[in-house]
């Protein structure tokens, strides 16, 4: 007999408007469209709906940072998102929860929702998240000016606390957005792994061109072509280089309309309903990880804190790989999906699909809420193959926050949560890589970034050590001579020649 108290999932939903210029869809006109899809896949949309306490929605795009916008949004959006959207479902006196910043929001809401759900906290949790940016892009583009103000007015818990992806020393170098980030993990595990620029731009696209098939065969993929490993790695005017070592398609590709939703409640709830087994998929395990700084991680060439999420949510089930059928791993870039692989040691381009959705570059990247479009294709596959389990790997901010979910038919017996609190306290406690003083004289490149804007450089800057220390550079204002050589040969390894200008450590290399 299944436990009254075990936390289920009983309704997903997924949208996509492929072409805005049919639809101008609003963000908050796909999050009602996911949410209502998540309600009617339980077959008791009604009586479900009456039943929810507690209505979370992901963060848009155009919420998440207090700097440099990532998504210009010009047209304005409700007062209350979680309201917005209560309000548009006609529930009833909900929880509201706009939630924090990060593609492991999804699949660490359901983390927790579960427990509180196992706990008795909560009867009934509607998560959803959308993202229109392909409308946002169309209208401007075309001059229109849709007013998608909503005010509804009325209290509701945000739960963006503060932005800790990065330091004050770290953005004033250039280390923040992700393609400003990414590229120092990709160029540190390519150096480690003996390629060159050349080679690793045709592996990437060797671990991305099965994604781009999965997303050719998904009917809510916003991009649904496959393409060849040499199409994604060789740069052309359509595929060009948004930054060293990625072309456009290697790259997750925010200009999407697509929404996703599932809705959580207990075994007791759904049997009430009417809700048949056949609908009921529970979280077998789970695991949620932060990462510190990237300045302050031992190896830029991976993901320590990854690794341990990984290892924690398969240990806490007494699982192994092979008893996981389904696996989505997030790939906002390369580095993300082969680090997660090599975790689990998978071959990242060897025969196991690494991805339920065709991935974020050729799926699409809806913002934070990727992975919830992930969770429901687990879900689906689970359903369809109940002795089969799924898992989905979620990443935020600079592979800084991870959270991990495995997925299997409800079980007989009570659900207990897994405990995380120990590992990331153990995790905080562990060593990490100093700052070099603003005096560092000499130091040897470590990694480095260079993002581009129609084939010039926009932003670059090399990570480096001195001694145990790390430090930030930028090369001198004017310095085309640094540039043109950070770029014609390899910089890892290279002694560099360092001074601080009051705000910035600036670099030449010394030879």
């Amino acid at each position: 007999m299944i436990a009254e108290h075990t936390p289920i999932l009983v309704g997903i939903g997924q949208c996509v408007v492929r072409d805005p210029a049919v639809r101008l869809a609003s963000p908050m006109d796909l999050l009602a469209e996911a949410a209502r899809a998540a309600l009617a896949d339980s077959g008791a949309a009604a009586t479900l709906a009456a039943r929810i306490d507690t209505v979370a929605a992901i963060r848009f795009f155009e919420h998440s940072t207090r700097g440099e916008a990532m998504v210009a949004h010009p047209f304005g959006c409700a007062d209350n998102v979680p309201g917005a959207l209560a309000r548009r479902l006609k529930l009833g006196e909900c929880e509201l929860v706009y939630a924090d910043v990060g593609g492991q929001t999804p699949q660490r809401l359901v983390n927790r929702y579960s427990a509180d759900i196992a706990a008795g906290r909560r009867r009934t949790v509607l998560i959803a998240g959308a993202e229109a940016i392909a409308s946002i892009k169309q209208a401007v583009r075309t001059g229109l000016a849709p007013d998608w103000r909503e005010e509804v007015g009325g209290d509701y818990a945000d739960e963006w606390a503060s932005d800790k992806l990065a330091s004050a020393y770290e953005r004033a170098h250039g280390l923040y957005l992700p393609l400003r980030v990414y590229p120092l993990f990709e160029h540190a595990a390519r150096v480690a792994a003996g390629r060159s620029l050349q080679a690793h731009r045709q592996f990437m696209g060797e671990v991305f061109a099965p994604f781009a098939a999965v997303a050719a065969a998904n009917p809510y993929a916003q991009f649904p072509q496959a393409r060849t490993a040499t199409e994604i790695a060789t740069p052309s005017a359509e595929n060009f280089l948004i930054s060293e070592p990625y072309t456009k398609w290697m790259v997750a590709q925010d200009a999407v309309n697509q929404g996703a939703a599932v809705v959580l409640t207990s075994v007791g709830e759904a049997r009430a309903l009417g809700i048949p087994p056949s609908r009921w998929i529970s979280l077998h395990s789970q695991a949620d990880l932060d990462d510190h700084v990237v300045t302050a991680r031992p190896d830029l060439a991976r993901s320590i804190a990854q690794e341990l999420a990984l290892r924690h949510a398969l240990e806490a089930a007494g699982l192994t790989m092979a008893d996981i059928a389904h696996l989505d791993l997030y790939s906002c870039f390369p580095i993300a999906v082969t680090t997660a692989a090599a975790a689990l040691g998978i071959d990242p381009c060897g025969a196991r699909a690494l991805t339920l959705t065709g991935g974020l570059p050729f799926f699409g990247g809806p913002g934070n809420n990727y992975s919830m479009h992930a969770i429901c294709e687990a879900v689906a596959r689970v359903r369809a193959a109940p002795a089969t389990r799924a898992m989905v790997v979620a990443n935020g901010g600079y592979l800084s926050k991870h959270s991990v979910g495995i997925y299997g038919a409800a079980q007989p017996g009570p659900w207990r949560p897994v405990a995380g609190d120990a590992l990331q306290r153990a995790f905080d406690a562990a060593p990490r890589v100093a700052l070099a003083p603003e005096s560092t004289a000499h130091a040897v490149v470590e990694s480095w970034v260079m993002t581009l804007r129609k084939g010039a450089p926009e932003v670059a800057y090399v990570a480096a050590r001195a001694g145990d220390a790390r430090l930030l550079a930028r090369p001198v204002e004017g310095d085309a001579d640094t540039l043109a050589a950070m770029a014609a040969e390899e910089s890892i390894g290279r002694r560099i020649v360092v001074s601080h200008d009051g705000q910035v450590h600036r670099f030449r290399f010394a030879d």
